[in-house]
């Protein structure tokens, strides 16, 4: 499974404190007591809190303040040549041997997209691999392995006459080279490309040579909530690639602006994905695709609508949803006993459609702590609410939970998690605390600008 490195300047969701930026700001449940667990959109305006000493445990918060595995001052950035490389986006995924990541750099009117392995402890194998040079800027990228094989999707801006943008996705040999030359699976108008800063493309590796690609592309038609009829919206569309092959599968259309997409998650019965804009408040699309469909259907399960933007992961029973609420100080997280209608809540559900949390309440309870520790050698997010708890285990089988912001991806050994700028940080588990990992031996950084050598 695939998790995407913040974008550089943007800060985490562990304060209180929130950004508007602009009108409909973009939300994301708050957490007073323990760590989060989802594919996190993060607000580009929260300040950087205090350092804490390396390997301290998490423990319980203060009220309004949120519990982190422990970080050391970081060492200097590596330095970069001036006008050489502008980077782009970075995601990283788990491998087999410990970490792959991927990253996109530009210089001059050109892109290229290049990899690196790290091995289990964070420590990169090697140089870094060109797999593949772009006429245009990379703008988005994805990252996802399974089964021994890798595969990476994305969207290039085409500096042509008309300019245009351009979905495409190559998958990686063992030497981290690109199995053959890049699948180009859509290029549609600029208007569409550039008209939100937004996520762009997701991507799941099935295998060595199949993956399912979701991402931004031509306008679809759908429905104008506030005028009715129907006009041309932003679109999203789905590819299921085999080998060379591929075929669109479905495409959906979202009504208003500032459209985005969330996780694109593999339930072990199909494939989901939850795409949402606004047009008079939030509205919401998505598609799922059931495992070896070659078109969308409507899922047996139910899927709840929150308040942008939605935060889903299936924890190898269970669709499981964390919804935002208002930050208000009523929250009993956030100052002891107080109004649950203030607060963050969680919703589970099976693929039966047997909803496992408290049925009357329909977006679930209000969560009364979120808890991250140590759990058989490995982290997990415990959940609770009055009268219930659940625990959510990203090595449980079939399961698709992202501790990416909190932790990196577990490899087995250590928690790695990489940032936009290449910094490594490492988390491992002391009985059942998580704490930052010192590894004195190990780079703090992976070069981002470093010269890539390509494989023929």
């Amino acid at each position: 499974m695939s998790t995407r490195a913040p974008r550089p300047g943007h800060g985490d969701l562990r304060s209180l404190a929130r950004c508007r930026a602009g009108r409909d700001a973009r939300r994301q449940p708050r957490i007073a007591t323990g760590l989060a667990v989802g594919a996190l959109v993060h607000l580009a305006c929260e300040p950087r809190p205090a350092t804490p000493t390396a390997d301290a445990p998490v423990v319980p918060a203060a009220p309004g303040s949120t519990p982190r595995p422990a970080r050391a001052s970081p060492p200097p950035a590596p330095a970069v040549v001036p006008d050489a490389y502008q980077l782009g986006p970075l995601d990283y995924a788990a491998s087999s041997t410990g970490v792959l990541l991927a990253w996109s750099r530009r210089r001059d009117d050109a892109g290229e997209i290049v990899v690196q392995s790290l091995d289990r402890r964070g420590v990169p194998q090697g140089g870094p691999r060109l797999v593949l040079r772009s006429d245009g800027e990379v703008v988005d990228l994805a990252l996802s392995t399974a089964g021994g094989g890798a595969w990476i999707a994305y969207v290039a801006a085409l500096e042509f006459d008309p300019p245009a943008g351009l979905v495409g996705a190559v998958a990686l040999a063992d030497d981290l080279s690109a199995t053959s030359a890049p699948l180009v699976l859509d290029r549609f108008s600029h208007e569409a490309l550039v008209a939100w800063d937004s996520e762009r493309v997701r991507v799941q590796a099935l295998g060595r040579g199949t993956a399912i690609v979701a991402a931004l592309g031509a306008a679809v038609a759908c429905r104008d909530r506030v005028r009715g009829g129907q006009r041309p919206c932003p679109g999203y569309h789905m590819y299921r690639i085999d080998g060379a092959a591929f075929v669109e599968v479905a495409q959906v259309g979202v009504d208003g602006g500032q459209s985005d997409m969330g996780a694109l998650l593999d339930v072990g019965a199909g494939h989901l994905l939850d795409v949402w804009a606004w047009h008079g408040g939030p509205s919401h699309a998505g598609i799922y695709l059931p495992r070896g469909a070659g078109k969308a259907a409507t899922p047996k399960f139910r899927r709840i609508d929150c308040r942008p933007p939605i935060r889903r992961g299936f924890d190898g029973a269970a669709l499981v949803t964390f919804c935002a609420d208002d930050l208000d100080a009523r929250c009993h997280l956030a100052v002891g006993p107080g109004d649950d209608d203030a607060c963050d809540r969680f919703h589970a559900v099976d693929l039966a459609d047997r909803v496992l949390t408290p049925r009357q309440q329909p977006h679930g309870p209000a969560i009364t702590s979120q808890q991250l520790r140590c759990h058989d050698g490995h982290p997990v997010l415990d959940i609770a609410w009055k009268g219930g708890q659940r625990r959510l285990d990203p090595q449980a089988p079939r399961a698709a939970l992202d501790l990416r912001p909190e932790i990196g991806v577990w490899t087995g050994e250590l928690g790695v998690r990489v940032a936009a700028d290449g910094r490594i940080d490492r988390f491992r588990c002391d009985e059942d605390r998580l704490v930052e990992s010192t590894e004195p031996a190990a780079p703090a950084f992976v070069d981002l600008a470093a010269a890539a050598r390509e494989l023929k």
